[in-house]
């Protein structure tokens, strides 16, 4: 069969089948406790679940639905919790006979072996409304150490290039899984830190090909490492690490210019919980993802079905082989504008999924101030409480500061069907159900009048078709 990035799409879907299967059957269906009793709820056996399109059948799922009453300690509920008896009914053959083999040596190479696959001992931290450790096995490591090296090759990098990377060194996906990807494809690599002049040092230090940086931060910090003296002329290839817009790519050029260096400009992201990073080959080209390691879909993020076949949405994830904290169907709170690209790649002929480049994340998220402290809010929750209610006919959310406090208001528009009254009570006690915080007002409009709510000076703001936040 051809390799992970050249298979086609019937091939791409045998394999995704038989994975999927499998994960459902022998990892998330007897192990993590959240899906146990959500799919116990919907009344559908994990066995049911064989083919991608298997998957329509499980509502997405999302920070709020794992951790209803805003306490992130639930997100534990996500993990595979198997024991030594559940990994050798469940375990794969080559995986079982791996074991077996390793027994017949002692008892505790049997116990590392089994340790690898079920017990985790590695964590990251991500979530938008929420922080929370996602959790990773020792043969998860494994697994982000291929993807990485997989990135690696589709950045168009080598074992010969070295990287010296000013991602900030911390427990999250964006450093664990870049130094993975080096360690993966043999490439010499130091993580400074963010820090202008300990990047400097690096730089000082090793004939860096590779420059990797935070999207956001990337060009001031390459005006500042211009201005400390450091060599960036044998830099090749600057990585954009994170969302990159068109304004950070532009300004990341514009700063290699001003400093005299020549560099290709590529972004590399993943959402935050998964555990893997998807790259450009060539600048915007789309992030490449791996059809043998998840199943990548785009929904309607105000309505949680799925988007249309010419619309971009938000990235939802199901992961493939991964034995820690069990993501299906999850919703990553990242959005995209277009659609998954599934043709050959232009430049390199890939033929995998590819996202866009444009990636928005958090963008549903926001901070609200309050006369106690802040809060997070995820304002898809708000839109679940709105969408598909008999009630309502149509429905608009902005967030804005009050006028008369340092404060935010979380204001809901509503053109009731029937009763206004009764309409504005069930909205303002569902969204303060499913939110973690009420509402400021629920207004009642007509149509005309909710024209007028989204009326141009939404368009600067505008979070999606019926969310604002003003700032």
């Amino acid at each position: 069969m051809a390799s992970w990035d050249r298979r086609d799409r019937k091939a791409q879907g045998k394999v995704a089948d038989a994975l999927l299967r499998r994960q459902m059957r022998d990892a998330v269906g007897p192990f993590s406790p959240f899906w146990r009793e959500r799919l116990a709820a919907l009344r559908i056996r994990p066995t049911a679940i064989e083919h991608l399109a298997d998957l329509q059948r499980l509502p997405a799922v999302g920070e709020r639905d794992v951790c209803p009453d805003g306490d992130p300690r639930g997100a534990a509920r996500l993990v595979l919790q198997a024991t030594e008896a559940g990994f050798a009914m469940h375990a794969d053959g080559p995986d079982l006979r791996k074991a077996l083999v390793r027994r017949i040596g002692g008892k505790d190479a049997y116990r590392r072996q089994v340790e690898a696959e079920v017990r985790p001992t590695t964590y990251h931290f991500a979530g938008n409304a929420l922080r929370f450790p996602v959790a990773s096995t020792r043969s998860d490591l494994d697994l982000m150490a291929r993807a990485g090296n997989r990135a690696w090759r589709v950045l168009g990098l080598t074992g010969a290039d070295v990287l010296v990377s000013a991602v900030p060194v911390a427990a999250r996906l964006d450093h664990s899984a870049l130094s993975l990807a080096a360690l993966a494809a043999g490439a010499p690599a130091l993580f400074p830190g963010d820090d202008a002049d300990a990047v400097a040092a690096a730089l000082r230090l090793v004939p860096a090909t590779v420059l990797a940086a935070p999207s956001a931060g990337a060009a001031a910090l390459l005006g500042d490492l211009a201005g400390a003296g450091a060599e960036l002329d044998r830099i090749r290839t600057v990585i954009l690490v994170g969302p990159a817009s068109a304004a950070d790519r532009a300004g990341t050029e514009e700063s290699l210019a001003a400093g005299g260096a020549t560099a290709r400009v590529l972004v590399l992201h993943g959402p935050a919980e998964g555990r893997v990073l998807w790259a450009e080959c060539a600048p915007g080209s789309g992030l490449h993802t791996y059809p043998d390691l998840e199943v990548v879909e785009l929904l309607d993020p105000e309505t949680g079905e799925n988007a249309a076949a010419d619309a971009g949405g938000e990235v939802v994830l199901t992961q493939l082989g991964f034995h820690g904290t069990a993501l299906v169907r999850w919703r990553t709170g990242d959005v995209v504008e277009t659609p998954l690209d599934r043709g050959a790649c232009p430049h390199c002929k890939r033929t995998v999924p590819r996202v866009s480049s444009a990636v928005r994340s958090g963008s549903f998220v926001t901070t609200l101030r309050q006369h106690d402290g802040a809060m997070r809010a995820d304002l898809r929750a708000v839109a679940s409480a709105l969408t598909g209610r008999a009630d309502v006919v149509d429905w608009r959310i902005e967030v804005r500061p009050a006028v008369r406090t340092r404060t935010d208001e979380l204001i809901v528009f509503v053109e009731p069907r029937g009763d206004d009254t009764e309409a504005a009570v069930g909205v303002y006690r569902d969204v303060r159900a499913v939110a973690g915080t009420a509402p400021s007002q629920v207004v009642v409009v007509r149509g005309s009048e909710l024209a007028d709510v989204t009326g141009a000076e939404w368009r600067d703001s505008a979070v999606s078709r019926r969310i604002v936040v003003r700032r």
